[in-house]
């Protein structure tokens, strides 16, 4: 059922796409746009993110790309061995992702006039990731690949003519063997320049 909703999404938005094709032919240059998202936690859990993005305009709202992932954790007090003493565990995953997101509404500021200008848009990727198998006790596996889905959405505050910041909110549809966020949302914010 959800992979027919995520075919279904990224359908709509492609049609609905082409039909608003741009009044203005952009070159190459002007369409590709850079950015990504930096996440930090430190304590008891440390959770360190480092997300390069590399994307392309396709119309003036909808927009595809690549990205790359790092992240460190480090789980401290993880659980305690036989002998009392506790067990820290620390990792490294890598991964990259392909995603496509599309403006829903351009200007929220003519909907509901609140003085700001910011747009709300709709989101959709596929992330790969690589990390120890130990970090969730696969079967002695050195290294597993876990592969997800994530849709959702979010707002975009235009920052000049070609940056922003953008807040999303997304959500597994899709995860094997297991996600690497537990349950619930992620919660990420970024910048695109």
């Amino acid at each position: 059922m959800k992979r027919i909703f995520v075919l279904l999404l990224l359908t709509t938005v492609s049609v609905h796409s082409w039909a608003q094709r741009p009044q203005s032919q952009l070159s190459f240059a002007d369409r590709i746009f850079f950015g990504g998202n930096i996440a930090l936690q430190i304590g008891t859990y440390t959770d360190i993110e480092i997300s390069p993005i590399v994307g392309y305009y396709i119309t003036p709202r909808w927009s595809a790309g690549v990205g790359a992932t790092y992240r460190y954790i480090n789980l401290k007090y993880w659980y305690m061995r036989a002998d009392g003493s506790w067990q820290n565990f620390e990792t490294n995953i890598w991964g990259g992702r392909l995603f496509t997101n599309y403006v829903l509404i351009n200007n929220v500021n003519e909907w509901i006039p609140l003085g700001m200008n910011f747009r709300i848009f709709a989101h959709c990727e596929y992330e790969f990731l690589r990390f120890e198998g130990t970090f969730f006790n696969n079967d002695g596996a050195d290294y597993v690949w876990q592969q997800s889905v994530l849709g959702g959405g979010g707002l975009r505050f235009p920052m000049g003519r070609r940056s922003s910041m953008n807040m999303s909110l997304l959500w597994y549809l899709y995860t094997k063997p297991r996600n690497t966020h537990d349950s619930g949302p992620i919660i990420r914010l970024g910048f695109n320049f």
